[in-house]
């Protein structure tokens, strides 16, 4: 007796189709996942970058001021209040960087979380925070490597940039105005190139566990034959989040005029300029800061969705995912990792096309073989003849020393006639015998 098959529920659908994306899926779940997981998304990533953003300001505020407070302590246009200046502007640039450098650091580690998150929520999972910090943890010096690689790769392209326009400028202005202007338009090419083939290594490195090196390999060859899709991915949520941060800290611009004519209509100068900085400049700054933590958070989605595509194209991991679903809802215990990197599954390179392929070049010496002539100005080329039906013989070529058929005519395949035999006449009379043979005959 065999058993019946159990029945088994439907597999969850997660964030995405297990089947490779288009552009317009990628652009769309980019910004649906927010929904998947807000807690996650909404709540961790932006708070992070929020208060992040808000300490290091606050610090370079600090700083700023206890820092250039010391000037009034001094007479002005002193030898001591230009170097108080000097230090204080030089502390506060300092300070400065190390805020951009812990703020970058806290901003990928977001990334690494929301590219954790989208891998658990593609495969129909609503991981928790600690489940996916388990999985960004044991990468996380690699990311700051990566990332502290990058800054200092920027740092020594713009220390040689400027060393290079700064002296060409000595020598002469319109040299060096020339090789800014040249040097500038190149930098955002190369960024935007460079940017663009690096999208997913934080991905590889994340759901691969690779190192840096092969993370920046693994990247190159997933954007490899997709680097316009890549790029306008890029380009398209670059330009929606900057035109809605741009319109939803428009009306704050506005408010901050309208309620300083109402909350000071005597036109104090103190009072206006209180009202006017607080509406016009911080509300609008942390509206526009919110919008901007959630166009990284939608930006590091569609890195991990791009990566997803790229290794469903090219390594069938969309199979491993459907597999690893199936098993998952079957109650196994360990159904694997389906990101891990298989090197057995990278498919070949696709062969190109017969009209790719060019005709193997003729021995040294040798001409190479010339193609067929066209036929001369009002004669039709030769067609070869179609194939018979099967046990018909095919029919002989039509003599190229015939007539053309008419129109409407079939050229006759039979054999012609032979010519007929010309006619054959009487015998000529033989000619009379010569006089000197009748006489010998005689004798």
């Amino acid at each position: 007796m065999t058993a019946e098959p159990r029945w088994t529920p439907a597999p969850r659908g997660g964030l995405i189709p297990l089947y490779p994306l288009g552009f317009g899926t990628i652009l769309g779940k980019s910004f649906g996942a927010l929904r998947g997981n807000p807690r996650v998304l909404l709540g961790f990533a932006m708070a992070v970058q929020i208060v992040s953003t808000l300490i290091g300001t606050a610090a370079i505020g600090a700083v700023a001021f206890a820092t250039f407070s010391r000037l009034d302590t001094v007479a002005e246009f002193s030898e001591e209040y230009e170097l108080i200046a000097a230090g204080s502007a030089l502390v506060t640039a300092l300070v400065t960087i190390a805020v951009l450098l812990v703020t970058g650091v806290l901003g990928i580690i977001v990334q690494a979380v929301v590219v954790g998150e989208v891998a658990h929520a593609s495969l129909g999972e609503r991981a928790t925070l600690a489940r996916i910090w388990a999985r960004v943890r044991p990468v996380v010096w690699r990311l700051i490597g990566y990332y502290a690689l990058l800054v200092a790769a920027v740092a020594a392209a713009v220390a040689v940039l400027v060393g290079i326009v700064a002296g060409l400028a000595i020598v002469e202005t319109w040299a060096g105005v020339l090789a800014g202007v040249l040097a500038l338009v190149g930098g955002i090419v190369l960024y935007a190139w460079l940017g663009t083939k690096l999208f997913v290594v934080p991905s590889a490195i994340i759901l691969e566990h690779a190192t840096i090196r092969g993370g920046i390999a693994r990247s190159w060859r997933l954007i490899g034959g997709r680097f316009w899709q890549t790029f306008g991915v890029i380009v398209l949520i670059g330009l929606i989040m900057n035109t809605a941060a741009y319109a939803v800290g428009m009306p704050f611009s506005f408010l901050g005029g309208a309620f300083t004519s109402v909350f000071a209509p005597t036109g104090d100068p103190d009072a206006s300029a209180v009202i006017a900085m607080v509406l016009t400049v911080a509300a609008s700054q942390i509206v526009t800061l919110v919008v901007s933590s959630i166009g990284v958070v939608v930006q590091a989605t569609s890195s991990a969705l791009v990566y997803i595509d790229a290794r469903m194209r090219r390594e069938g991991i969309d199979l491993r995912m459907q597999s690893y679903v199936e098993r998952r809802d079957a109650g196994a215990a360990d159904a694997g990792d389906p990101y891990a990197f298989d090197p057995g599954a990278v498919a070949p390179p696709r062969a190109p096309e017969p009209w790719q392929v060019a005709p193997p070049a003729p021995p040294y010496g040798q001409a190479p073989p010339q193609y067929p002539q066209a036929p001369p100005y009002g004669q039709a080329p030769p067609y070869p003849h179609a194939p018979s039906p099967f046990g018909q013989a095919v029919p002989p070529a039509p003599d190229p020393g015939r007539p053309a058929p008419r129109w409407g005519q079939y050229a006759p395949t039979t054999p012609p006639p032979p010519a007929p035999a010309e006619p054959v006449g009487p015998a000529a009379p033989s000619s009379p015998p010569a006089p000197d043979e009748r006489a010998s005959g005689g004798s």
